[in-house]
């Protein structure tokens, strides 16, 4: 005669022990990392239509052709705010579509925007845009510059 042998069916103790440690060791890394993932989300956020907002503006600058890339032309087509430069040949805007309101100073936190233009050369100008904003206490900014030639 055979000794019966006990079938056992399920799971030790240990074991689940083991997987409910598991299982919670992977949501408390997950939980971790989210605020991280959201704080990079909103830098990359901020850079991304900072870029965008310069990319835009220089675009419509480039647009309007040689002969129009000077102050008074710029602030007769809206693409700066005034003829009263803020640095030398530099000069503040503000929207760059106002049918889409587009603003650097409600996209971006405490968000400004400048244009520099300057004629380095005979029929060259030069265009450049930069947007900057705060960014935990710290002033971050993109700068996108193109030469517009008076072919």
């Amino acid at each position: 005669m055979q000794p019966r042998t006990r079938r056992r069916r399920g799971f030790t103790m240990i074991e689940v022990l083991f997987a409910i440690f598991l299982a919670g060791l992977c949501a408390a890394v997950l939980a971790a990392s989210m605020p991280i993932a959201t704080i990079s989300r909103t830098k990359a956020d901020y850079r991304n239509k900072a870029t965008s907002l310069a990319q835009k503006q220089l675009e419509a600058i480039k647009a309007l052709g040689y002969a129009n890339v000077t102050s008074t032309q710029l602030m007769a087509y809206g693409l700066i705010d005034n003829l009263t430069p803020v640095a030398t040949n530099t000069f503040q805007w503000s929207n760059v579509d106002s049918a889409l309101q587009d603003s650097v100073g409600t996209s971006l936190p405490s968000g400004t925007a400048t244009i520099l233009v300057d004629q380095p050369d005979l029929d060259l100008r030069r265009v450049v845009v930069t947007v900057s904003w705060k960014e935990k206490g710290q002033t971050k900014s993109i700068q996108l510059g193109a030469l517009v030639a008076n072919l």
